[in-house]
């Protein structure tokens, strides 16, 4: 029977704690806490902001709870972030990263701290975490699988002490290039039963690969309008200045140029990731080949005084081109009759 004053409740506990905080302190105390605190303020700002509640801060480690665990991944992966970007201004040895874990359960409230088991798993997968990732329980898995845009690598069954079940535990996969390391591959191979739900990692890259891609076509398209924006009104005011002769076309060609290696960067990097890389980059390398050629040939033209030149550059970039492809089909593995 539950205790007078103490009362129950379902939610998304976050447990985050720093990675290498004994070092930091013993290197630099001064430059570490003002750096933490500077962190915790961060942190707490987005957890109230995705709806959560900071429940308490003692030394590096940071704790608060949640209505929803969509919130509370989504604050999560915020803080990461964020971080990320704020770490990158500092020196590599002074970066302080934080590891994530977030479980859903049962907790027992007393005022404005919280306890139970809930908490112990939460503060569990925290240390299963990557520093600068996020690793989450079944339970919160089993909220948030089909509803975030993210990818899921399965860990297996982790056993939490104090807890009488194992807890099958997950890491968040937010970031593009996060894949499964192979040692992982093998122990998920060799937990997961037929009929579990459990991501494989080319589940996972797939479905956090249509995420990055929508994003950088979104972007290249914005890019492309704003080009024709700009050279449409450079157009316009070259014809009304008509006496100093047809200029607009140079900075379209410039620009042309630079929008050309975005979109075969961006192509490049959407592809099918199943293609070895050594032909992916010879692709590339052709695309750009055929822009900058290309770009050379309308200059050539529109300079034009009797004199052909753009082929020079052509014939030589194209020799080694060729020399590269030569290497690139023999080190590529000979198909079976």
């Amino acid at each position: 029977m539950a205790q007078e004053g103490f009362k129950r409740k379902l939610a998304a506990i976050l447990s985050a704690d720093a990675t290498e905080y004994s070092r930091l302190m013993r290197e630099d105390e001064t430059a570490t806490i003002q750096t933490l605190t500077a962190y915790r303020e961060v942190m707490s700002a987005l957890i109230k902001q995705h709806h959560g509640r900071v429940v308490d801060a003692v030394g590096d480690n940071l704790l608060a709870e949640f209505a929803s665990v969509v919130d509370a991944v989504q604050g999560a992966i915020a803080i990461q972030k964020e971080i990320k970007s704020r770490n990158v201004l500092m020196p590599q040895s002074r970066r302080m990263l934080f590891r994530i874990g977030i479980n859903l359960g049962d907790l027992v409230m007393e005022g404005d701290r919280i306890y139970g088991d809930g908490v112990n798993i939460a503060a569990r997968l925290e240390g299963m975490a990557d520093p600068g990732g996020i690793c989450i329980s079944r339970t919160a898995y089993d909220q948030i699988e089909d509803k975030l845009p993210l990818g899921y690598e399965y860990l297996g069954e982790k056993k939490i002490k104090n807890t009488v079940k194992p807890v099958r535990a997950y890491r968040v996969l937010f970031e593009p290039g996060q894949e499964t390391p192979s040692a992982d591959k093998s122990e998920h191979k060799r937990r997961t039963k037929p009929g579990d739900r459990e991501k494989t990692s080319e589940d996972v890259r797939k479905k956090i690969g249509v995420s990055f891609k929508v994003r950088d076509k979104s972007l290249l398209y914005k890019h492309l309008w704003f080009y024709a924006g700009v050279i449409g009104f450079l157009f316009i005011i070259n014809m009304l200045t008509w006496g100093a002769g047809i200029w607009f076309h140079w900075p379209a060609l410039g620009w042309g140029l630079l929008l050309f290696l975005h979109w075969i960067n961006t192509t490049q990097r959407n592809g099918i990731k199943d293609k070895d890389n050594s032909k992916m980059r010879l692709y590339k390398h052709l695309g750009i080949y055929l822009g900058v050629i290309g770009f050379l040939f309308i200059i050539n033209m529109l300079t034009w005084n009797g004199v052909i030149w753009f082929h020079w550059p052509a014939l030589g970039w194209g020799l080694l081109l060729f020399l590269h492809w030569i290497i690139v089909s023999k080190s590529l593995p000979k198909r079976r009759a």
